[in-house]
């Protein structure tokens, strides 16, 4: 791994690591409302990938498990359109400070053809509940790609609790 990927990740760690303990600091004031309805949850994310100065078309599947009111964890797999498709593979924790806000990070793989990337990602984004367990979820991702420039991926998830 090269030097200035493990910076960015570090870094990336970090901000998300010192922005906890005010999140869970916020939390801890307000009433418990007990176990979650839903456990899992599974979802479909359409967006773009911003990449060397384009957008590429990106879609993706997400499987979430709730392990309580303020945490997720799960795995995603998304693929962008580009000359040679690339897959995008990520493990990954969401800690939700305040209502349906969430910021996260993973650690995974990018696979944009023989080579293989290790990737690591920050996400940010908003859960709005539809109504019986339906999800609609904006969200905004930075990948810092080892041995590549950094990309920015946007879009939405539709996902449905179960």
């Amino acid at each position: 791994m090269s030097l200035n990927f493990i910076l960015h990740v570090f870094t990336g760690l970090m901000a998300f690591f010192l922005l906890l303990p005010a999140a869970v600091a916020s939390e801890s004031g307000e009433e418990s409302h007990g176990e979650p309805e839903y456990r899992h949850s599974l979802s479909v994310f359409l967006g773009a990938t911003r990449a060397e100065g384009e957008n590429l078309e990106t879609a993706g599947i997400e499987y979430g498990y709730r392990l309580n009111e303020s945490w997720i964890v799960g795995a995603l797999v998304e693929r962008a359109v580009r000359v040679s498709d690339s897959t995008l593979v990520i493990a990954f924790a969401s800690f939700y400070p305040y209502k349906g806000w969430f910021i996260g990070a993973g650690l995974g793989r990018k696979d944009p053809g023989p080579d293989r990337e290790n990737t690591a990602r920050l996400s940010f984004g908003y859960e709005f509940e539809l109504g019986g367990g339906w999800l609609l979820s904006p969200q905004v991702h930075r990948d810092f790609i080892e041995n590549e420039e950094d990309e920015e991926v946007f879009g939405f998830a539709i996902g449905k609790e179960f």
